[in-house]
């Protein structure tokens, strides 16, 4: 099924797709046993927090333009979480863990790095489809932050010792 968003949307899924990544590494720093470990899903984790406050940010400054998009539904929601769902995270944590693991310090950088490459693809989606000048420089900002987001992680995975 095909979807187009309006400028709202993709930022409320954005905020819901960082929102999902906070619950993920603070979720997977419980079940880790290596201190290093815990201390970086720590850092991940209000990193996705401080990503999420600045494009509940970005959506406010939208709908101070356009209040008649403020109103949404319950089912419309939770329609858009499922969508934040399929795009970061995709298998829940039993399934990353089995495939990236929690208490190896590459193995979870690499999983964050994963999951930043999808979220960078699908907000510059969002920056091209967009009609309003104003949410195409909103979603260039939203991108700009997640290519910096994935360029430390790439650095910190650049600097773990084998």
């Amino acid at each position: 099924m095909v979807h187009a968003f309006n400028d709202l949307e993709g930022l409320r899924i954005a905020a819901e797709m960082e929102k999902r990544g906070h619950e993920y590494y603070r979720r997977a720093a419980k079940l880790s046993k290596s201190p290093e470990a815990v201390d970086m899903l720590l850092f991940l984790a209000e990193d996705e927090s401080r990503h999420q406050a600045e494009f509940q940010r970005l959506s406010a400054r939208i709908l101070d333009k356009h209040a008649e998009a403020a109103d949404y539904s319950m089912e419309a929601s939770a329609y858009l979480s499922a969508i934040a769902a399929e795009i970061i995270f995709t298998d829940g944590l039993i399934a990353t863990a089995k495939k990236h693991g929690f208490d190896n310090p590459r193995a979870i950088l690499e999983g964050a790095i994963e999951s930043e490459k999808d979220s960078i693809l699908f907000y510059a989606e969002l920056e091209r489809l967009t009609q309003d000048d104003e949410s195409r420089a909103v979603f260039a900002e939203i991108g700009r932050q997640e290519r910096g987001h994935m360029s430390q992680l790439m650095h910190m995975l650049s600097r773990i010792d084998e």
